[in-house]
């Protein structure tokens, strides 16, 4: 029979302070709610980690052996969705702001206020929890098709890109790995369609004089200009059990797409030129343009258990 404290959220605290470790073991046991091991560096942390099936890791980012940023890497290779927060000291921000691209929910700037941290964990839990229980939801879906009327903005790139990938990992049509290259190919079509398509920016800019900065400026530029602001993009997205496609359609010109490099030649991956598309072309299974160029079709089917994955 399963007793109460195997119900409870296991959180696992990483820092090799040994006052911290103790003084949160205090803190955590009188609250009752939640199931803590401690580790006292990132070494230990993946030991713990290997043998139990955590809620929730919260480790200090400076430590001894292992930093909590290089732990973070380690356990996403085995873990990709174990969720972390952070602990952070003054001066270290920018290895918080890397933790928070590796995925952390959350940091918390040391010495911090122990009020803060139940409900820190409390908040995290209930974002893995939103997630789960979208995630089971997905896996009940046999087919769909959605419709997305985009703005040529790129900050609304990425939660675009996110709704258009959640459900493709529990309806079993990718693996965890797969998903996030279906990802870079999406962002690499939208931001093609936004850019050079809805913004009519020449791709040659970026090799001018500024380079990149005149580019990012003349985005910026674009995206407010009222001449551009309603060139939408047109999104669709039609899934069943055995494949995924998108179909990304923008106002432009369109593009010469008869002469893309070969995807199967190695040394096309080393070239900067149409090495964004060249990467859509190896992701995904089916790549389609429209005579006019500036409408693609991207396909991603489920493989079978006899592919291998």
């Amino acid at each position: 029979m399963v007793g109460p404290a195997a119900e409870k959220p296991l959180v696992l605290f990483v820092d090799d302070e040994d006052s911290i470790r103790d003084l949160l073991a205090r803190v955590f046991e009188k609250d009752g709610r939640f199931a803590v091991h401690m580790a006292a560096d990132g070494e230990e942390g993946l030991q713990a980690v290997s043998k139990n099936d955590y809620s929730l890791v919260v480790t200090d980012l400076q430590m001894p052996k292992m930093g909590g940023l290089s732990f973070i890497r380690r356990v996403h290779q085995s873990h990709p969705n174990l969720p972390f927060i952070v602990f952070t000291g003054f001066g270290e921000m920018d290895d918080a702001i890397e933790a928070l691209r590796l995925g952390a929910l959350n940091f918390l700037r040391k010495p911090w206020d122990l009020g803060q941290i139940i409900p820190s964990i409390e908040k995290a839990l209930a974002s893995v929890e939103r997630t789960a229980r979208r995630q089971r939801v997905y896996g009940l879906i046999d087919s769909c098709n959605l419709t997305m009327t985009l703005p040529p903005r790129l900050f609304e790139k990425e939660a675009v890109i996110q709704h258009l990938t959640d459900p493709l990992v529990p309806m079993n049509l990718v693996s965890d790995t797969e998903v996030r290259n279906v990802y870079l190919a999406l962002d690499e079509v939208l931001n093609n369609s936004i850019v050079y398509g809805a913004l009519e920016i020449d791709a040659a800019v970026r090799e001018g004089e500024g380079g990149y900065r005149t580019f990012q400026s003349l985005v910026e530029e674009r995206e407010k200009n009222p001449d551009y602001r309603n060139r939408m993009v047109r999104v669709s997205a039609d899934y069943n059990r055995e494949e995924v496609t998108f179909q990304i359609t923008d106002p432009g010109d369109g593009f010469d797409h008869k002469h893309l490099p070969d995807p199967t030649d190695p040394e096309n991956l080393m070239k900067e030129h149409g090495r964004g598309l060249l990467l859509v072309q190896c992701f995904m299974d089916e790549v389609r343009f429209n005579r006019k160029g500036n409408e693609v079709i991207l396909v991603k089917r489920r493989r079978s258990s006899s592919d291998g994955n």
